[in-house]
This record gives C-alpha cells, structure tokens and sequence, in this order.
C-alpha cells in the first residue's frame, strides 16, 4: 500500500514545530516513541520547560469549523500543552477543546 500525503502530515507538522522552537534559540527533545504522551519537550533560553504534543490544524468539512483536540488524563497530570501547526506552518498554542483560551 503506498503511503499518502496525509500518512506523513503530522511527521511533517512535528519537524516544523522543532525547527520553529530550534530557531528561538531552545532545546528540543524529541520522543522516539511513536505514539505517546508528548512528542517534543523544549527548553527554552530562560529554563522554562515545556512539554508538547504536536497537532496539525484540521477544519471540519461540514462548517469549516476548527477540530479542537482533548488531552489525555496523563497529559493532564504532566501539564502537557497542545501545539498547532496551520495552514501556512505556523505554530500556535491552543486550549484543548473545551478550555477558554487565556
């Protein structure tokens, strides 16, 4: 079976999110897990420590409305935060679906 775009969508969302946080000058470790808690933990300049699971941004078909992801129990208990790569490869952080962004 031939792999599609779409198999290596979130590998691709990954590296960019790697490659945006290794441009700000952080540190990043990468899980050699395939399905995991986290995906990448950053280290930024000033020490603080981030742990997060990638996402690439998806638009329901029916509305266009954004599909909003929800953390597992475990990544509730390590303070996992969701990060979004879009359309154009940016990053964003987001709120798992039903928490109010700050």
């Amino acid at each position: 079976m031939s792999k599609t775009f779409d198999d290596f969508r979130g590998a691709i969302s990954e590296n960019l999110a790697i490659n945006e946080f290794l441009r700000k000058g952080c540190e990043v470790h990468k899980n050699v897990r395939q399905h995991g808690c986290v995906d990448i933990i950053v280290i930024h300049p000033n020490g603080k420590v981030e742990l997060l699971d990638i996402k690439t941004r998806c638009i329901r078909k029916r509305d266009e409305s954004p599909i909003h992801r929800s953390l597992t129990k475990k990544q509730k208990e390590w303070g996992v935060k969701l990060y979004y790569i879009d359309e154009n490869n940016q990053g964003h952080y987001h709120p798992p679906k039903g928490k109010n962004e700050k």
